[in-house]
């Protein structure tokens, strides 16, 4: 093995143990916000504990209430609903409030960690990740993060919370009412799992279409004058809608499973609910149910309904979001091929007067075995200037990069 090479696998070894050094964790965002977060999901309790309630207190209202003409009974626990639904008011906005910032903090500092290390890449670091993959990954993948964590945060503990205890309530009312959800929820559930196998890899595939209009409108900017000077726009407008309709059709194919499956859905729905009155009716003509008892069990059905659309609802909101947090994670676990000495000087005083000196520098591209360049030797004094003078293509670049940590 020669020097070069020794050179080479010391660095890539550093390179991959600094690598697993700075993996990087959702968690590690995560834990940033501990506070807030703890706050949103107790919050959240509360107010799903004030939904479950809810639909009980109406029941007390009908029956206790109506049915036995007691005002006092109608005004005290039409005081409760009202004091409940305040404090659900409240909950929800500071929830909301919360879950912003927690959502759009992560976001900013995602943003932020990507922006840091795109400034220590190096050419080679470039050539791997293109600028328009780099730029929807900071924008686009960053939002869907942010996006996420705001509905996942909130949502993330109330619809599953709902969806059990609103089962759990439905079930203390009427156990021979409830058995039409045996049928109804393990139907919802396979069509929402079939939903979201068939859109999963759509959502990969449109961000890719992203990048590449990105790419296009990038090649635009670079190059308008070129453009303006030989006539192309026409060319440039057609190059530019073929990847906007490429974009466009992905888009579609969800909003045309959507559009097929939603009836499907409501159909379903409205078959739990007709089934539910129609039982629940004979129920209550027999004495076995009253009328608020079966009041409480309509809202309950539609808050099991409610939570199942919501826990679908996350499904197909982090989905997204993990698939960018892959492209941002492959991004950040990316260590540059830039290697600093550990005494290195980071910071020059202002109004110093340095010299600019190489000593025996080498330098190869990462695909060749052979060095470009050998052993280059050369001292510039402060305020002085220096022209490396050469036929095209001799390399005289190559010191100039290397000096500004490009290359």
């Amino acid at each position: 093995m020669n020097k070069q090479e020794e050179i080479k696998s010391e660095t890539e070894n550093k390179n991959n143990t600094n690598t697993k050094n700075s993996n990087i964790k959702f968690a590690n965002y995560l834990g940033k916000f501990k506070l807030k977060i703890f706050l949103v999901l107790f919050l959240t309790l509360l107010d799903t504990i004030i939904v479950i309630a809810s639909p009980k207190i109406i029941s007390n209202i009908v029956d206790h209430g109506i049915a036995t003409n007691n005002r006092n009974q109608i005004m005290q626990n039409g005081l409760y609903l009202l004091l409940l639904s305040l404090f659900s008011i409240i909950f929800s906005v500071i929830t909301t409030y919360v879950a912003a910032q927690i959502g759009y903090g992560i976001t900013a500092l995602i943003q932020k960690d990507l922006f840091k290390k795109l400034l220590n890449f190096s050419f080679k670091n470039l050539d791997k990740f293109s600028t328009p993959t780099i730029l929807t990954r900071i924008t686009n993948d960053s939002d869907s993060i942010g996006n996420a964590i705001v509905f996942t945060v909130r949502m993330g503990l109330q619809a599953p919370v709902m969806f059990v205890f609103a089962i759990f309530m439905s079930y203390q009312i009427s156990s021979d009412l409830s058995k039409i959800f045996l049928v109804i929820i393990p139907l919802l559930i396979i069509i929402i799992m079939v939903l979201f196998k068939i859109t999963s890899p759509i959502f990969k595939e449109s961000q890719e279409r992203v990048d590449g209009i990105n790419g296009v409108i990038q090649e635009n900017i670079r190059g308008i004058r070129t453009v303006k000077t030989y006539t192309r726009e026409e060319h440039e407008v057609t190059k530019f809608m073929k990847d906007n309709k490429l974009l466009r059709n992905v888009k579609l194919k969800v909003i045309y499973i959507m559009t097929i499956l939603e009836p499907i859905i409501g159909v379903l729905i409205n078959a739990a609910l007709i089934g539910v009155l129609y039982f629940g009716g004979n129920l209550v003509f027999s004495d076995k149910l009253s009328n608020g008892q079966l009041i409480a069990f309509i809202s309950y059905t539609s808050q099991i309904f409610t939570g199942l659309f919501l826990m679908a609802g996350i499904l197909m909101t982090v989905f997204p979001s993990i698939i960018s947090f892959g492209r941002i994670k492959e991004l950040l676990n990316t260590h540059s091929e830039i290697t600093e000495k550990e005494n290195a000087i980071d910071n020059i005083p202002s109004g110093s007067k340095l010299d600019l000196e190489l000593k025996n520098v080498s330098y190869s591209y990462s695909n060749s075995k052979n060095n470009t360049l050998e052993n280059i030797s050369l001292k510039v004094p402060f305020g002085s200037s220096l022209g490396i003078v050469g036929m095209t293509g001799s390399r005289k670049n190559n010191p100039c990069l290397t000096y500004n940590k490009t290359l």
